[in-house]
């Protein structure tokens, strides 16, 4: 599809065209607190490495009533529910790093496949158009490229962004995201090679990306069966930080608050790294250590993921987990030591 650019003097009207008749969410906040939130089309901000939190919270609240219930006698069957689900209207998100919206793709194949569909994610998802916006200068804890995807890259979006000198570039991917852009005072343009050249340098910027194909390659019990697991485990807290900010980690709990009266299901987010998360109503937990909760969590990503994804891995390389780690454990170490070849044993 074709490129386009929006001269700087053509900022205000063009995000005043996204926002016609849509909500318009695009990156806010001071500092490395940025969060993408509706606000006016005059009030964008560009100078960001990412967003604090990933945009999945837009789409899968931490927090999510589903449904309320309470006893009504004066019915046949007096037990009456109510779908609390978001009725969200249509909506613009502007300023998706491609590593984010890689991990919404991710999660969409989740959520939305063709065994079931989550009509809660659906009801916000289908009704958003995504707009990215390119990383000319990763920060240095990013790693998409080693993740297969890139800076630049166009999975989960419908329109790339990117700057042109003070210029905004755009490339449209999908029919929805064309028909966005022709609805704005965007010219089209040749940027084909711009856009090319841009990418070829992010990349280069973030160095030589870890091959990840031994772990593809091993067995997955042999993985599994690893004896790093122990020793990568040590230090880790179990705190749960990595799944909470992690762009695609989408384990959720559903719980009922209720009196005498009804009351109201929702679904939380939940953690592997908890030691609830696995136990029975019997006591009994087939992951009882930091151990196997570890190996768990970076199986899912390295391993797990890719195998029902057709090779897409569970990491998008964003890099929060490596930031917000309190005790530094970094997924590109641990990578590093699931590609190691396996000692022989010891007869």
């Amino acid at each position: 599809m074709p490129e386009y650019i929006v001269k700087e003097s053509a900022l205000t009207e063009f995000f005043k065209s996204l926002a016609t008749g849509r909500r318009l969410l695009t990156p806010q906040g001071a500092g490395d607190k940025c969060k993408l939130e509706e606000t006016g089309p005059d009030k964008v901000r560009f100078d960001y490495s990412n967003t604090h939190m990933s945009p999945k919270q837009l789409f899968f609240p931490q927090n999510e009533n589903l449904m309320s219930f309470h006893n009504d006698a004066s019915k046949s069957d007096p037990f009456v529910y109510k779908d609390l689900g978001d009725k969200a209207n249509p909506a613009v998100i502007f300023g998706i790093r491609p590593c984010d919206a890689k991990g919404l793709s991710i999660s969409n194949r989740v959520f939305q496949n063709d065994r079931f569909v989550d009509p809660y994610w659906k009801g916000k998802f289908d009704k958003t158009i995504k707009v990215g916006l390119a990383c000319a200068s990763p920060s240095p804890q990013c790693f998409c490229a080693a993740m297969g995807g890139s800076p630049y890259g166009e999975a989960g979006l419908d329109v790339l962004a990117f700057r042109v000198g003070s210029d905004l570039g755009l490339k449209t991917i999908t029919p929805a995201g064309e028909e966005l852009i022709k609805q704005t005072a965007a010219s089209q343009a040749d940027l084909a090679g711009e856009l090319k050249n841009q990418e070829a340098a992010a990349v280069k910027s973030q160095g030589v990306g870890t091959d990840l194909k031994p772990i593809d390659d091993k067995d997955l019990m042999v993985l599994f069966q690893d004896p790093h697991w122990t020793a990568t485990a040590e230090n880790c807290l179990n705190c749960g930080v990595c799944t909470f900010f992690c762009p695609t980690c989408h384990c959720f709990d559903i719980q009922d608050e209720q009196s005498e009266k009804g009351g109201i299901r929702m679904r939380n987010w939940d953690t592997c790294m908890s030691w609830l998360f696995t136990v029975h109503g019997t006591g009994h937990n087939p992951r009882p250590s930091k151990t196997e909760r570890v190996r768990q969590r970076f199986m899912h990503k390295l391993k797990y993921i890719p195998l029902k994804q057709d090779g897409t891995r569970g990491c998008t390389g964003c890099g929060r987990c490596v930031v917000m780690c309190p005790v530094n454990i970094d997924i590109r170490e641990v990578a590093l030591k699931m590609c190691q070849p396996q000692a022989p044993s010891q007869a």
